[in-house]
């Protein structure tokens, strides 16, 4: 029976364990003086958030805590003690939720644990409890980006319509001077023409001269 009793013990540490072991973010809790109908919401809170709340005796669980970096929180292990666990990589869901809670239900005192590897204090549980989560900083940072590229958008935008403006500025008026230079070449062409025709005219219209007597001509009229 004892060797019975050793084995299931065995085979629960190593359960714990392996749910322990499989996240890196972990918040030990006291939770003396918590109703089992507190406990039992606390715990739907956390799945909510995809976290879990484990509720196992302190000898059983200091064993299961052997492994980087659950064994960092060892020491926290007191009594009775509850462990808040992350499985959806985000620590600030869980964080939010214990915070909360704990502020509603004085008797839940958080301890401390480890936030994605490292130490935190109760104090440093709080204040991250205060930070967005990873896909509000991620929209943030989004928007932030985008916001110089919107304005390049706008700026070329703004250059193409001017650009645009331009060629067309010189294609129209490329064309008037084009046209303007067929009408000055007829102009130039008609005013040639009028010279030719008056000059014509004035060939016309003109007396012949008549002819000069020369001293021949003065003899033989005197002959």
């Amino acid at each position: 029976m004892a060797k019975l009793s050793m084995e299931c013990k065995k085979m629960m540490v190593e359960e714990i364990s392996s749910r322990l072991n499989d996240s890196d973010t972990m918040i030990v809790t006291s939770y003396k003086g918590l109703s089992a109908q507190n406990l039992n919401e606390l715990r739907r809170e956390l799945r909510g958030v995809s976290g879990e709340y484990l509720v196992v005796k302190d000898s059983m669980l200091k064993r299961a805590l052997t492994n980087e970096p659950s064994k960092k929180i060892v020491e926290l292990v007191k009594g009775e003690a509850g462990i808040a666990v992350d499985r959806k990589g985000d620590a600030a869901y869980i964080l939010k939720v214990l915070v909360k809670f704990a502020k509603d239900h004085k008797v839940l005192q958080i301890r401390g644990g480890i936030v994605n590897g490292d130490s935190v204090s109760s104090d440093d549980i709080k204040q991250l409890a205060a930070l967005p989560s990873r896909e509000v900083l991620l929209a943030r940072l989004a928007n932030v980006l985008n916001a110089p590229i919107q304005g390049l958008a706008g700026a070329l935008n703004a250059i193409i319509c001017k650009v645009v403006y331009v060629l067309n500025a010189v294609k129209d008026k490329k064309g008037q001077g084009t046209s303007d230079k067929g009408q000055g070449q007829v102009e130039e062409k008609a005013e040639e023409k009028k010279e030719e025709v008056q000059l014509e005219n004035k060939e016309e219209t003109q007396p012949e001269k008549k002819e000069e007597s020369g001293p021949e001509n003065k003899e033989a009229s005197n002959g």
